[in-house]
């Protein structure tokens, strides 16, 4: 997937832009230094004292845009990290993770709540990286119906790909090379093949999905 460099106050000013389409955004407002925390720390070797530390150049650089504390550093991103930080906040994904850990019990730890917060979207984001263009599709359509669809099963998902007898897809983006897109027709071939069990199989075994079995149907959860 493309990647190219972005600055630190592109970064914020694109969440600015994504959290402007959402209704009732006062908690990621309130938590917006936890997600550019997330976006773009490193907490791979469990240092979770850093996070606190980003957190507060964070929360510098918001309420004191004047000192650039970040806004002349450059990251690496990629496409599918933008595009997907767009869909989790409108679907109410991120919301929804910052309210189930801001909920938790942390009694007899040493890490802060807004510490909790960004490690936890860290690690979101880190495995969602990990995604391929064709099970990244089957995720972002899951996030795009979250605010309907807390849950879901294989006939939801499949409905969300197409109107019946269509198999045009509805998700494709220029910057994804999906091995189930029929060049020049935009044809799914995901649909054609019903390759959606090896997607969600794939999001399971990457900790992005969690599932139980209900009236001998599997039902699907987003994991927080």
């Amino acid at each position: 997937m493309a990647e190219y460099y972005i600055s630190y106050k592109e970064l914020e000013n694109l969440l600015d832009q994504y959290i402007a389409e959402v209704a009732d955004s006062a908690q990621l407002v309130e938590h917006k230094a936890e997600i550019l925390s997330a976006l773009t720390g490193d907490y791979e070797q469990g240092n979770w004292d850093s996070a606190k530390e980003m957190i507060s150049l964070w929360e510098n650089q918001i309420n004191t845009p004047s000192q650039l504390l970040l806004g002349s550093r450059y990251i690496r991103v990629q496409q599918v990290m933008l595009d997907f930080l767009k869909i989790a906040c409108v679907s109410g994904l991120l919301d929804a993770v910052i309210m189930y850990i801001s909920q938790g019990n942390f009694t007899g730890f040493t890490i802060s709540v807004g510490s909790n917060i960004a490690v936890a979207l860290w690690e979101l984001f880190t495995n969602v990286k990990k995604l391929e263009d064709w099970d990244f599709c089957v995720y972002m359509q899951a996030t795009a119906h979250f605010r309907e669809y807390n849950e879901f099963t294989l006939e939801d998902l499949k409905s969300w790909f197409s109107d019946v007898g269509n198999p045009i897809c509805n998700m494709h983006n220029n910057t994804w090379e999906c091995d189930y897109l029929e060049e020049n027709t935009d044809i799914c071939k995901m649909i054609q093949e019903q390759a959606f069990e090896k997607a969600l199989k794939s999001l399971y075994d990457k900790g992005l999905l969690m599932t139980r079995k209900e009236n001998h149907k599997y039902v699907f959860k987003f994991k927080k």
